[in-house]
């Protein structure tokens, strides 16, 4: 009997193990209730195994077989997945809408508004030839034109050196989830190694980075029999197999205007590639794409205006007179002539002769005869001219299409990023469902195994209680 009694006692002393782990279990998850990634952990309890006792078989109480996590792997790469595809539109939108305050009539006039003050003003000039104050004025408007597409270079190439800033840290900030999740592997491993034992905070933190770094570029993981995720990214490159780690880095390149291009080198630092090209997903994808596919448009079409607007200016001008000194004289330019199309706005200006003197300003077709207003009314025609997109467009024209173009592509990436946006929600919502932690279940829960605690303990009270009959009987 009194054996019979230290295996009741055994088994009460269980049940306040396992009840009190379930204590902790709640108040875990109470704690980290607003820690993200956080999945809730639930205690896994089990029966012993039975005993035959006198012919009967009775039962030996029960233990913790293991305490794991509410975690749907399948939401998860659904949510990696989803994060990926946001990342690349967030970042898209992003860099857009730096370039969209550029053309922004609220912040300063556009290329077209003062290429249309200065034929405006050509035109009062070709009616008053001899008017100092006018030709002061078309002056003028000719620097505010200049001044426009400086600017518009300018603030592109700057955007873009920004963009590049971003890629050179999140090439940083992709490494530093790589360390955090091969670091995170050899953990995992180092636990699990026991039979039954889960590393469910550490998986968590794990689960975390990947899809952090899902967000930043485009990659594919598995876990390996040994509980390891192994990452790949761009053209299959190894970039986590448990210790192993691969790094991103950002090297200048001259074919690029000495912007970064994205390599990954292995560990011992023997392979080296260049994926700038390769990548399919994520932030780094989306900055890339604004920073070398759109700026370079918008910079590419701004030279090309400039450019034509220079040389047909000049073309005219230079078959024209201007007066008092300048009445005489011809071949004079406008502008300074582009030496490259590549530098067209960068590098304009008026041409010295202009700059020292509005009389140098031809708009008399020949010498002698300021009235004579036949290149003004040429350098007027111009405005109307359909010198642009091969003969479809003027220059107004030409100015409203590409500013047009980027606003299109803004909106469309608007409207992408916020259905992503609804997308990745919905994927949390379900991750919540499953894996997020509801304060007042825990509260329900923290109550049960209260009340499990306290009837175990009576059970080991009651015990004891037979236990000292038993003793008393033998006195």
């Amino acid at each position: 009997m009194g054996s019979g009694l230290f295996h009741t006692l055994n088994i009460g002393e269980q049940a306040l193990y396992t009840t009190r782990q379930g204590v902790d279990t709640a108040s875990h998850n109470i704690a980290n209730a607003n820690v993200e990634g956080y999945s809730r952990q639930r205690v896994n309890l089990r029966s012993r195994d039975p005993q035959w006792t006198n012919g009967v078989i009775i039962g030996s109480g029960a233990y913790i077989k293991d305490i794991t996590r509410s975690h749907n792997q399948f939401v998860e790469k659904q949510i990696n997945r989803a994060h990926q595809i946001s990342g690349e539109a967030a970042a898209r939108y992003d860099g857009l809408k730096t370039l969209e305050s550029i053309f922004s009539p609220d912040l300063a006039a556009g290329v077209s508004d003062e290429m249309t003050n200065f034929f405006n003003t050509f035109q009062d000039l070709s009616l008053n030839p001899n008017d100092t104050a006018i030709r002061t004025a078309v002056r003028e408007n000719a620097r505010n034109v200049v001044g426009a597409f400086k600017r518009v270079d300018s603030e592109v190439r700057q955007r873009r050196a920004d963009l590049n800033d971003v890629v050179v840290q999140e090439c940083s900030e992709i490494n530093s989830k790589l360390q955090g999740i091969a670091k995170l592997n050899l953990q995992v491993q180092e636990i699990e190694v026991t039979p039954g034992a889960f590393a469910n905070d550490l998986r968590d933190q794990r689960d975390l980075l990947l899809r952090e770094l899902t967000e930043k570029v485009h990659i594919n993981s598995y876990e390996d029999e040994f509980g390891n995720f192994c990452v790949r990214g761009p053209q299959d490159i190894i970039l986590v197999d448990r210790g192993y780690l691969s790094q991103f880095g950002a090297t200048n390149s001259e074919k690029n205007d000495g912007f970064a291009d994205v390599m990954i080198t292995d560990t011992d630092g023997m392979h080296k590639r260049n994926v700038t090209r390769q990548l399919e997903g994520g932030r780094i994808k989306g900055l890339i794409d604004v920073r070398d596919n759109i700026c370079t448009d918008v910079i590419a079409k701004n030279n090309e205006m400039a450019a034509t607007f220079v040389g047909r200016v000049n073309e005219v001008h230079t078959q024209g007179y201007g007066i008092k000194n300048f009445e005489e004289s011809t071949g004079r330019h406008f502008f300074k002539p582009s030496t490259s199309l590549a530098g067209a706005a960068r590098d304009m200006d008026l041409s010295d002769e202009v700059n020292e003197s509005v009389e140098a300003i031809s708009i008399a077709g020949t010498p002698m005869a300021a009235g004579d207003n036949l290149v003004g009314n040429q350098i007027l025609n111009l405005k109307n001219d359909k010198l642009m997109d091969g003969g479809k467009s003027n220059f107004v024209e030409f100015y409203a299409n590409y500013v047009g173009n980027l606003g299109i592509e803004i909106t469309r990436t608007t409207h992408l990023k916020e259905a992503n946006d609804l997308v990745v929600n919905d994927l949390q919502s379900q991750r919540e469902a499953v894996s997020g932690v509801s304060l007042d279940e825990e509260a329900v829960s923290l109550m049960k195994w209260q009340s499990n605690f306290t009837a175990s303990s009576k059970v080991i009270t009651t015990v004891d209680e037979m236990l000292d009959t038993v003793l008393n009987m033998k006195r």
